[in-house]
C-alpha cells in the first residue's frame, strides 16, 4: 500500500470536504480518474487514518441552537488527557481541540437557543473539569467558512 499522499488525493479530500455525499462516479469525473481508482484511493486514505469519518455541516441557526466556543485554561499540573476523556462523553460538546497558547483546550458546544441553557451548560462543563483557571466564552453567530483541507 502506497503511504504517500499525492495531488489527486488532496483534490479528492477537498471535494469530499465540499460534499461528503458525492459518489465515486462523480468524484472520478471531477478528478479525471475512474470510479475504481477513486474507491481504491478512499480505502487507502481511510486505512492511513487520513479520512476519519464522513460527516455533515449543520446550520445551528436554522436548527434553533446556540453554538459557542469556550477557551479553557487549566490550572497547572492538571492532566489534560483525563479532562478530554470526560468531555468526550458530553453530548453537547461538539468539538474538542487541544492546543498550545493561551488555552489548553478549546471547546465548541451547541445547545437549544436559550441563553440560560447555554449559561447552565458552561457551568456544567466547568464543574466537570474542576481545575479551571480561566474560561473565555464566545457565542458564534455564524460559521462563515469551515474547511479541513
Amino acid at each position: 500500500m502506497r503511504n504517500k499522499v499525492d495531488e489527486i488525493d488532496v483534490k479528492l479530500l477537498q471535494a469530499l470536504t465540499e460534499n461528503s455525499k458525492v459518489t465515486c462516479n462523480e468524484l472520478g469525473r471531477k478528478l479525471g480518474i475512474s470510479r475504481q481508482q477513486v474507491a481504491r484511493r478512499l480505502k487507502r486514505l481511510e486505512k492511513m487514518g487520513i479520512i476519519k469519518k464522513y460527516t455533515i455541516a449543520v446550520d445551528f441557526e436554522k436548527l434553533n441552537y446556540i453554538y459557542a466556543g469556550l477557551g479553557i485554561t487549566l490550572k497547572p499540573g492538571v492532566p489534560v488527557e483525563e479532562i478530554i476523556e470526560i468531555l468526550k462523553k458530553d453530548k453537547d460538546v461538539k468539538v474538542i481541540e487541544r492546543g498550545i497558547g493561551t488555552h489548553d483546550i478549546f471547546l465548541r458546544v451547541a445547545v437549544p437557543k436559550n441563553l440560560r441553557e447555554l449559561e447552565n451548560k458552561i457551568h456544567e462543563v466547568i464543574l466537570k473539569i474542576g481545575e479551571v483557571e480561566e474560561v473565555d466564552k464566545t457565542i458564534i453567530t455564524e460559521v462563515v467558512k469551515h474547511e479541513y483541507i
